[in-house]
């Protein structure tokens, strides 16, 4: 068994690159946005917690996979499918592949985003690497995993994927 306290990860990290606007646009640099935090990611599915700034939003996008999302912190409203739904925390929240969707954070808020399967058939455009190298600092290791590199236990905070990847 793997367990990580949503409540007390480390903040997401910069992102390195994000996406232009457009549901399939490729990725381009960008600053001042946060990276979501991979917690695991398997072929069956990837969890991963997403923080936003109050006033931010993540734009129209989709993604390939199922989406299933919980709003683990703080308030948002969400726009899917013609209809806009104010969600506090708490609420889970459902989205079909591919379905277009967007979220505004009224407040700082904390998502639980899982994927699934992961990742879905032509999720990688033909110019996208699959990004397998994640940087130490987009992973969080569950709460009391070894570092295999340092043998040290883990308190759920970013670090090396260790045995957790």
């Amino acid at each position: 068994m793997k367990r990580w306290d949503l409540m007390s990860l480390p903040p997401s990290s910069e992102k390195r690159q994000s996406r232009e606007p457009g549901a399939d646009a490729p990725r381009m640099p960008r600053s001042e946005t946060q990276m979501p935090l991979v917690l695991f990611s398997s072929p069956e599915c990837r969890a991963i917690a997403v923080d936003l700034r109050a006033g931010e939003t993540m734009g129209d996008h989709r993604v390939r996979e199922r989406a299933v999302v919980q709003i683990v912190t703080g308030r948002v409203t969400v726009d899917a499918s013609g209809e806009t739904v104010a969600c506090d925390a708490g609420t889970l929240i459902t989205f079909e592949p591919n379905e277009t969707h967007s979220v505004h954070a009224h407040e700082e808020a904390r998502l639980l985003l899982i994927l699934a399967p992961w990742p879905a058939p032509k999720h990688y455009t033909d110019g996208e690497l699959a990004h397998d190298d994640l940087p130490d600092n987009a992973m969080a290791d569950p709460i009391g995993s070894t570092d295999a590199a340092t043998g040290a236990r883990s308190s759920g905070q970013s670090g090396s994927r260790g045995d957790s990847a």
